[in-house]
């Protein structure tokens, strides 16, 4: 294992499993973070959260929201003199030149082995710190899990952050990353927050949409406003699904739905 500058946020050691450990309601947003991001949060009246991180731009209410579009300049990467050995949970890795990455904005996603030697593809690895070198080719890691297969010169790897990491209002257009979940309160830039992911939430209805109880809602055949739901159908970019119908609300308010992103 090589001796890298890395420093986990303290968050790792509390139990994920224990909602009592949460600080932070549901309700409100937290300039400090509190919990990993990605941590789970089961409530006895079936609904369930995960921590997120907002990004640069303030989100309202009862809006759905996506993960970060993918970092490209870490994705698919080989591995040139950066070979990885079986044990090790501290590691360098190579991302394309130009990386801005900050401290840990990697932490609580994943890195995936595209290919390593000799050729077992699909190795996954949680990652707990990351942090760029003075250069901005070189990305140090800590895993959560050591590496099970080395990983050779012409090895790839992908780094991906977590789905909660600065997460964005899904767009008008077409979603670019996956349903993150929605918040029960107003999050400034850059502030956590608890993402509803499943059970009962509120979710704003597209205008000009009518829906239905019972049926399915995610992005509306044809968005006009970003973050809102509407009657899913087979083509264009209504996918994915975010859940069903629990109570009707008219065009541009609130509906109940039933959020089925777990």
């Amino acid at each position: 294992m090589c001796a890298l500058d890395l420093t986990p946020p303290s968050f790792f050691s509390r139990d994920l499993n224990d909602p009592a450990l949460s600080t932070q309601s549901v309700y409100e947003a937290s300039e400090t973070q509190n919990h990993i991001l990605g941590q789970k949060l089961s409530l006895g009246d079936g609904r369930v959260f995960r921590y997120a991180k907002n990004g640069g731009v303030a989100l309202v209410q009862a809006f759905m929201t996506q993960a970060a579009v993918e970092e490209s300049k870490a994705v698919a990467i080989v591995q040139t003199g950066h070979a990885q050995v079986v044990g090790d949970t501290d590691i360098s890795v190579l991302v394309t030149t130009a990386s801005a990455a900050g401290e840990n904005d990697f932490s609580g996603g994943w890195m995936v082995c595209n290919k390593v030697s000799p050729a077992v593809l699909g190795d996954i690895y949680h990652i707990l710190a990351s942090k760029l070198q003075s250069t901005d080719t070189i990305l140090n890691l800590r895993l959560a899990s050591p590496i099970r297969t080395a990983i050779g010169a012409t090895g790839e790897v992908s780094l991906t952050y977590s789905k909660w990491f600065e997460t964005v209002v899904v767009p008008t257009t077409t979603i670019t990353a996956d349903a993150a979940g929605v918040p029960l309160c107003a999050v400034p830039i850059n502030y956590y927050y608890w993402a509803q992911t499943k059970g009962p939430a509120p979710l704003m209805v597209d205008t000009g949409d009518t829906i239905v109880i019972g049926s399915m809602v995610g992005i509306p055949g044809a968005s006009a406003v970003a973050g809102t739901c509407g009657v899913t159908t087979a083509t264009g970019f209504a996918f994915p699904v975010y859940g069903t119908v629990m109570s009707i609300a008219a065009a541009a308010e609130p509906a109940l739905v039933n959020l089925t992103l777990e």
